[in-house]
């Protein structure tokens, strides 16, 4: 079987666009970021900001390094967060794929090793199955995105939790 490159998982799944367009530059930023940091680290400390500033301030400067470092901290938490915490209401990756996931509300055990079709004829494509990645949505729930038949390869269409849409499975993909 071909595995597309995450590059088409990225661009085709709605999803994980938000991470593209939000989370990712700001990552961006920072692993900049940290270049100069890893510089500022390195020099001597004669060469600091407390040294230049002015007569009578320098002790204002460890205040101001403290406050934002822990800004950065916090919003970093924050972020890291988004992908730790089930209950945050954003989607997590999920790294240990369980081979079934049962919801909660109907008791209604689904092979997370299949492949889905919607059980209404109007939301059905040809060539075109749903299939879990690894992404979950805030209530738990695994999100079923659209693969293109026969390589099962990443495509356009509609992503949704498993269970909210009634479908029908046709089989492991295994």
């Amino acid at each position: 079987m071909t595995t597309a490159p995450l590059s088409t998982e990225i661009r085709y799944c709605q999803h994980a666009a938000r991470v593209v367009r939000i989370e990712a530059p700001v990552v961006t930023e920072l692993v900049a970021a940290m270049a100069h940091l890893d510089q500022a680290l390195d020099a001597d400390p004669q060469d600091s900001t407390a040294h230049y500033a002015p007569r009578g301030q320098e002790h204002l400067v460890g205040d101001w390094i403290r406050a934002n470092a822990e800004r950065i901290r916090t919003q970093l938490d924050a972020l890291v967060t988004r992908y730790t915490d089930p209950g945050s209401g954003l989607l997590s990756q999920v790294t240990d794929q369980p081979g079934t996931w049962t919801d909660p509300a109907t008791g209604r055990t689904f092979d997370l090793d299949a492949d889905y079709v919607p059980a209404s004829d109007d939301r059905r494509r040809p060539g075109i199955v749903w299939r879990y990645r690894g992404m979950r949505a805030a209530s738990g729930a695994p999100i079923l995105h659209p693969h293109q038949l026969p390589d099962r390869i990443p495509c356009a269409g509609p992503c949704w939790p498993i269970g909210t849409i009634p479908t029908h499975s046709i089989g492991s993909r295994t």
